[in-house]
Formats: C-alpha cells, sequence, structure tokens
C-alpha cells in the first residue's frame, strides 16, 4: 500500500492527465470550433503588442530626449562648424560685402574725412520714428516724448544696433564703406554689432580713451586706432 501523501501526489497528476486528455479529445472532435472574435486576442498576443509598441514609443522617446540634450563639449572641428553655421544664420553682412569703421563717442569729427559714408544713430532712429506705419514708430515717439533729443541714449537694450543694422541694410550696396560714429554705446552693442550685422575694420579713440574696456576689447583683435 502507498503512503497516504503518496498516494494524494498520484491522484493529483492522474486527475492533471485526464483532464488535458478529455480538453485534447474535445478540441479534437469538434466540427465547428468557436472562432475568436477579431477583436479578441489572445492575451499572450495582447502582452506582446503592447511590449512591441511600447519599446517603439520608448525608443522614440529617448531619441527625442537625446536630441534636445544640450551638449556640454565639442571637439575642435564642431565647434569651428558650430560657428560657422552661428555665423551664416545670424551676421547680416559677409566679411568683405561692407567695409565699416567706428568712431566712439568724443572723437573730433575732423577725422571722419576719407573713411566713407557718415552714420549717425541719431539720424538712423529719426528715419525710423518718421516712417509711417513702421513698427518701431510708436516706442521711437514715446522715447522722443520723455527724453527729447537724448532718446537715442535710453533706447531698449540691442535696439539701437538692430536699427543701424536695418539702415545699412536699406541705404548700401555691396562695397560700400562707412564710418558709424558715436558708437557702440557699451560693451554689449559692440558684441552683438560683430555677431549680428557686420565685422568691424576699425574702430577710432581718442587717447583719453585708450585704456577704457571698450578699447581693450577691440585691442585684442588689433582693430583700435588711437587719435
Amino acid at each position: 500500500m502507498l503512503p497516504v501523501r503518496s498516494a494524494r501526489n498520484w491522484l493529483t497528476l492522474r486527475n492533471s492527465w485526464l483532464l488535458l486528455r478529455n480538453a485534447g479529445r474535445r478540441s479534437f472532435y469538434s466540427t465547428k470550433p468557436k472562432a475568436p472574435r477579431k477583436d479578441e486576442l489572445p492575451s499572450f498576443t495582447k502582452i506582446a503588442l503592447v511590449g512591441v509598441v511600447g519599446t517603439i514609443i520608448f525608443a522614440e522617446a529617448v531619441k527625442s530626449l537625446d536630441k534636445n540634450q544640450p551638449k556640454n563639449s565639442y571637439s575642435e572641428s564642431e565647434y569651428a562648424e558650430v560657428v560657422k553655421n552661428m555665423k551664416r544664420r545670424k551676421v547680416m553682412f559677409s566679411p568683405g560685402e561692407l567695409k565699416v569703421q567706428i568712431a566712439v563717442q568724443g572723437v573730433n569729427p575732423g577725422n571722419f574725412h576719407d573713411r566713407g559714408r557718415i552714420v549717425e544713430p541719431f539720424e538712423v532712429a529719426e528715419t525710423y520714428r518718421k516712417m509711417d506705419n513702421d513698427r518701431y514708430q510708436p516706442l521711437l515717439n514715446d522715447l522722443r516724448d520723455t527724453y527729447g533729443d537724448q532718446y537715442v541714449q535710453n533706447l531698449p537694450q540691442g535696439l539701437l544696433v538692430m536699427l543701424i543694422g536695418r539702415y545699412l541694410k536699406d541705404t548700401c550696396q555691396k562695397g560700400d564703406s562707412v564710418l558709424v560714429v558715436d558708437f557702440p554705446l557699451d560693451m554689449s552693442d559692440a558684441i552683438k554689432f560683430e555677431n549680428e550685422i557686420s565685422v568691424v575694420d576699425k574702430v577710432l579713440f581718442n587717447s583719453p580713451e585708450a585704456d577704457s574696456d571698450l578699447a581693450k576689447y577691440y585691442q585684442t583683435v588689433n582693430k583700435v586706432e588711437i587719435l
């Protein structure tokens, strides 16, 4: 006689085998097996599909994140390409298209001879302030009402650079020489002008301003002329 535990295990195995055999017979002898509805896929198929779709979505999300990640390091060639693309996208005048010189505030107008067409910031601002329906006319009028003839010194940061660039584009032709006087007003304008408008060939300073931060900035690229 089998022990009780062994007998129970044997009965369990036997019953399981009989159930599987009977289930197989019912499936084999059924003449019209019930087809699953098209919208009722087997659970394992659903799981597989969810897995595939989830993987695709995740992969695309990773790609998206990868594209939007800020790049913190560049090789020398990559950096050169970035700078090249920035210049192609932003600079209004390509190098050599205009010969641009600048005379900071305080330079004697007697030094302006034979340096090309004179461009004054006040003249530039007045051109667009008096232009009907210009998008900057209301702002320039408000500033003129508030500050009078000194309103050019009180323009929003960067606006004077943009207006001068626009004025040069509207009035100059390729190969022209221009001297922008009483400019830049600060270091920010100096950097913005060369980054977005044009490379500067020379910057004129009086002797007292030779040690200014602005002069030192232009000295790093050998563009300073002391008068």
